[in-house]
């Protein structure tokens, strides 16, 4: 809303047509324009999926911001809540699908994604486009003022040794949160932020799970299959690293309405306390 104010010959409001959308964006984008495409998780990968594989296909990149992830958007319940967008972009080629978690990432990751696709055209390479998820809910501008964001890269919020907890976007609270309980149980865990979701960052995770027993915990606001975790564990594992592990999402089932987010998190076993007890059997 406030960049159509401010820059009204710069925004076209498509209206409620997300394969149009998509599709004007990719003509936009052959004419040498970054287009930013933004709706709703739920259907800009749904009724978005098939124009993005041909704008990737006809090297046509651009940048989407699709938000209301998960069970982010409690109230509108199950045909409002996307919980299979990652399943359904990250195997789209020259595409980098990544879930933001505060607002100094979303600003950084985004930056880079702009200037990226500008150096491919001007080195006349092949571009990828760039697919961010964000939640609907309040998120805080860092968790860590230091932290530096990039691409591809993981961020360490907590250094631990007795296990790895990693997570993204309105989930990554949850670990923090895990880890702080554990800690009050004599455990020290460490918590990574694996943000660029179909290019985790092997070398930070496999290190710290070196350091840390051995033992990973993936939780997100997503189906289990094709998630974060199924992804990031399959890399690794290919890797050649040996660790055990558990995978914490949605089971195959759709959400419902709800207040807040934090009731379908609950629910389902995808909260702080899933994290603990997961920990523990592990």
């Amino acid at each position: 809303g406030p960049f159509h104010k401010e820059c009204p010959e710069n925004s076209i409001d498509i209206g409620i047509a997300e394969s149009n959308m998509v599709s004007t964006a990719a003509g936009l984008s052959k004419a040498g324009f970054i287009p930013v495409v933004d709706t709703f998780a739920a259907f800009g990968v749904t009724k978005g999926n098939l124009p993005h594989v041909m704008a990737s296909l006809s090297s046509c990149p651009m940048v989407a911001v699709y938000s209301h992830t998960g069970f982010q958007d409690a109230a509108d319940g199950a045909s409002h809540q996307s919980t299979t967008y990652l399943a359904n972009m990250s195997s789209i080629p020259n595409t980098k699908v990544i879930v933001v978690s505060t607002s100094k990432e979303a600003e950084m990751l985004m930056t880079e994604a702009i200037e990226s696709i500008e150096y491919a055209r001007k080195n006349d390479t092949e571009a990828n486009s760039f697919i961010f998820f964000v939640g609907r809910e309040s998120f805080p501008e860092f968790y860590n003022e230091s932290l530096k964001y990039k691409v591809g890269a993981a961020q360490t919020i907590i250094e631990g040794t007795d296990g790895v907890i990693v997570s993204n976007g309105p989930l990554l609270p949850k670990a923090i949160q895990a880890a702080e309980l554990l800690k009050a149980q004599g455990k020290s865990i460490t918590v990574i932020n694996n943000a660029t979701v179909n290019s985790p960052d092997l070398k930070t995770i496999g290190d710290a799970l070196k350091a840390n027993s051995n033992k990973l915990i993936t939780i997100e606001d997503h189906q289990v299959i094709g998630g974060m975790g199924a992804q990031l564990i399959h890399a690794l594992k290919d890797s050649g690293l040996e660790f055990k592990s558990k995978s914490l999402g949605i089971q195959g089932n759709f959400g419902q309405s709800a207040y807040t987010a934090g009731q379908l998190y609950s629910k389902n076993g995808i909260d702080e306390k899933a994290l603990v007890d997961a920990f523990k059997n592990l």
